[in-house]
């Protein structure tokens, strides 16, 4: 009570000398205190001498205010200065520090926005904390114990990039700090810290990771046993926690199991895909390449397929053969293989009911990269009257000529794009062939590692597939001209994704008329039908020569929207500073890197 008096009338003897003490003379806030003060001076004098001093300066003439607030104010603080301590209770103990190599010459100015994106919250913070990781902030001393903080941000996305990224490459200056934050009785964010510690001293803290495996909370003894799969001296703890009762622990040893690698860890894992976990072992198997593992996944599996007809698709055998299949995703053995073309050729398998499974046996055939399998997928679509037509078509792209491959797929499309395998194959041709607006500034060669027949361009103009024709046109040619012109004629103005995609088609030719176009349809819309510029008509836009520059400019101008205003302003000045060479092919080794930077 006396104390929280003494600090009251501190606060407003502080306010009168920055306000001058011609205000001190009948203060409210003065007069207020004093009946607190006459009653404390009635068991302690020197509140009464507080009391005098007070009433001295609110009842004193201005003349004399400043010495009556003078006068208060030092025996006030005469007061204050005998509450104060000097000692401190407890032991001393060393106090661990960061390294001092971690001190930069950034401003504290610069410093704070990202110190309160990693401790603060709402929206906004990771672009603060990706832009301060780009810059390198991280570096700084000042940051690792808000970035330590951050690993337990409730917006995951910000944590996982903290643990992913930005403290590894602090490196061990971080390690004291994480050590001194570890809960090993926390959460998600204890989790990570411990895998960090790990991840940055290596296989020296078996101790720590025995401890958080047997004595911490859920989350951060399911890291534990993960990283034990880093320590081969501890296989026996990481078999045992694999039997444990709680399912993620289970898949924390199993899949540490899966990098020790062993004999043993192998016949684990062929037990966990035996029992009750085989969904849980599926990962960890994909990931370990023991030969006997596999060797005994292809005898299980092919003895459940010898076995198999169309009776049994529903049944638990069926479920288990689409597991094993699975296990067998990243091993290019030939073993495999054959298993996967005996699997994909047997009549009791190739049911509407394992449609899944079959595919998946198709792209782990395709993912071989092997003659032999690219062959075997090539022919699916024949042996099973046009299944897996998708798969055969993309194995053929790698086995066969470009000339064989249009010979061969040609005709199913020409019969008509609404049937189901041409409807497939378009859409496989959808999937395969990037954006033009990522391969204007590219050859052929540099975009795709597969050959094209250039008569796609002809057949897509024929059957009036508008984006593959764009995507597949590479020289000029007086059909495909045509047909892109009659195309971007309709509604140019509003900009849409087909018409700049139709405009890259035309630059990409080197048609002549395509700048003027491009210029009449960006000024028929006014502007009124930019609401936002992505990066496609940005670059789109790069492509005028430079002779356009100051229509560009005018066109700015008619923006609603000061950004867009301002994009379009960058794209006009650097089409002033176009040669004539890059005007006339529209291409050139700086505006080639300012236009991708633009698209990605």
């Amino acid at each position: 009570m006396s104390l929280q008096v003494l600090t009251d009338l501190h606060q407003e003897v502080r306010r009168l000398y920055i306000a001058g003490s011609s205000v001190a003379t009948g203060d409210l806030r003065l007069t207020r205190l004093l009946p607190q003060l006459r009653k404390l001076g009635e068991n302690a004098p020197v509140f009464n001498r507080l009391a005098d001093a007070v009433q001295l300066v609110t009842e004193a003439k201005p003349e004399q205010a400043s010495v009556k607030l003078l006068e208060l104010g030092t025996l006030l603080h005469s007061i204050l200065y005998t509450q104060g301590r000097t000692e401190a209770q407890g032991t001393l103990e060393d106090v661990q520090v960061t390294d001092t190599r971690g001190v930069t010459a950034v401003p504290y100015r610069k410093m704070k926005a990202l110190i309160e994106a990693l401790t603060e919250r709402g929206p906004g913070r990771l672009d603060v904390i990706r832009q301060g990781y780009k810059d390198s902030l991280f570096q700084d001393f000042r940051t690792h114990i808000p970035a330590v903080a951050a690993l337990e941000d409730g917006y995951a996305e910000i944590a996982e990039f903290m643990h992913d990224e930005v403290i590894p490459s602090i490196g061990p200056a971080i390690v004291p700090i994480l050590y001194r934050q570890l809960n090993l009785q926390g959460g998600k964010g204890d989790a990570r810290k411990l895998s960090l510690i790990h991840r940055l001293q290596g296989p020296t803290i078996a101790g720590l990771i025995l401890q958080a495996a047997g004595e911490g909370s859920a989350e951060v003894r399911i890291a534990a046993v993960d990283i034990l799969g880093d320590y081969p001296e501890l296989e026996d703890v990481v078999l045992e926690k694999s039997y444990e009762r709680k399912k993620e622990i289970r898949r924390a040893a199993l899949s540490a199991l899966s990098r020790l690698g062993t004999d043993r860890a192998a016949g684990r894992l062929f037990e966990a895909l035996m029992g009750k976990d085989r969904e849980l072992a599926v990962e960890p198997i994909q990931a370990c390449f023991h030969p006997t593992l596999t060797q005994r996944i292809l005898d299980q599996a092919e003895a459940w397929l010898n076995g198999f007809d169309g009776s049994y698709v529903k049944t638990e055998a069926a479920e288990q053969l689409s597991v094993a299949v699975q296990c067998l995703k990243g091993k290019n053995d030939e073993a495999v293989r054959v298993f996967l073309e005996k699997l994909l050729s047997s009549p009791a398998f190739m049911v509407k009911e394992t449609t899944a499974v079959q595919q998946y046996a198709a792209q782990l055939l395709l993912d071989m990269q092997q003659p032999e399998s690219y062959r075997f997928v090539e022919s699916l679509y024949r042996r099973w009257g046009g299944k897996h037509i998708s798969y055969s078509f993309q194995a053929a792209l790698h086995c066969l000529s470009p000339e064989e491959v249009y010979d061969k797929f040609d005709p199913l499309i020409r019969r008509g794009k609404q049937q189901a395998l041409a409807k497939e194959l378009l859409r496989t041709l959808h999937d395969l062939t990037e954006r033009l607006a990522l391969t204007v500034y590219r050859n052929t060669e540099e975009s795709s590692t597969v050959s094209w027949d250039p008569r796609w361009v002809h057949l897509f103009v024929d059957i009036n597939e508008e984006e593959l024709v764009c995507r597949f046109v590479r020289e000029p040619d007086t059909k495909v001209a045509d047909y892109l012109l009659k195309k971007a004629g309709v509604a140019p103005q509003q900009m849409k994704s087909r018409t700049v995609s139709l405009f890259f088609a035309l630059f990409k030719i080197g048609h002549e008329e395509t700048p003027e176009l491009l210029m009449q349809a960006l000024e028929a819309s006014g502007g009124k039908q930019f609401y936002y510029l992505d990066q496609d008509k940005l670059a789109l836009m790069s492509l005028l020569p430079g002779s356009y520059a100051e229509r560009l400019e005018k066109f700015a101008h008619q923006l609603a929207y000061e950004s867009m205003k301002q994009q379009v302003l960058e794209v006009a000045e650097r089409l002033k500073t176009k040669t004539s060479d890059e005007s006339e092919t529209g291409k050139g080794a700086e505006w080639t890197e300012w236009i991708k930077s633009k698209m990605y």
